[in-house]
């Protein structure tokens, strides 16, 4: 419904000024929260006073552009590509990570795919599900690291929950994880107190 009534941006931008509040304040508690990943709709790319909103929002807080990172799936940036790589590039400019979500799901096209200026691709959990023991998910989950490696992109496997799986990744060149296997979803004050033990990996 949120989608449908245009809400989302309204509600997105608010879960956007939000979090970058909450991510500001742990690094001045002498927190290391690392990067703040949001997913961003194309929607939002078609306000017009997107990106303005975005660099308003981060020099008002005091925070800091590469601490942000924003997601855009392969569906999304394909509908329009050239626009699409168009306005990344100008949210690019602004010292922001852009990273393609869920990867191998959509038909991206190589061509643009090495046009867009992201730095990182997120390997879908559907491919990250039955690994190390489903023969094609190993096959597709190697061929994207390869293609990470040969076009100097970073990797992230998405819904990692075991042993085995977080293994494969790290043996095969995958270093960032993410998924169940370290946590769940947490309110604020339950991640304080994970960054404030450290994670055990």
């Amino acid at each position: 419904m949120a989608e449908e009534t245009g809400l989302i941006v309204e509600i997105d931008r608010w879960v956007m000024k939000t979090a970058f509040q909450e991510v500001n304040r742990w690094y001045k508690e002498g927190l290391e929260p690392g990067v703040l990943s949001l997913n961003l709709a194309m929607k939002h790319l078609d306000q017009n006073d997107f990106i303005q909103t975005i660099k308003n929002t981060i020099e008002a807080i005091g925070f800091k552009s590469q601490w942000l990172e924003l997601e855009v799936t392969e569906g999304h940036v394909m509908h329009k590509p050239e626009d699409a790589i168009a306005k990344l590039n100008r949210i690019n400019d602004l010292g922001i990570g852009i990273a393609i979500d869920d990867f191998g799901t959509g038909y991206s096209s190589l061509s643009y795919l090495k046009r867009l200026p992201i730095n990182k691709l997120k390997i879908d959990q559907s491919f990250i599900r039955d690994i190390p023991d489903d023969e094609e998910d190993v096959a597709i989950v190697k061929a994207i690291i390869a293609l990470a490696k040969s076009l100097n992109l970073d990797l992230i496997g998405e819904g990692v929950e075991t042993v085995a799986q977080k293994e494969f990744l790290l043996a095969n060149g995958c270093k960032n994880i993410q998924g169940y296997y370290y946590a769940r979803p947490m309110p604020s004050d339950e991640m304080r107190m994970y960054l404030q033990k450290g994670i055990d990996l």
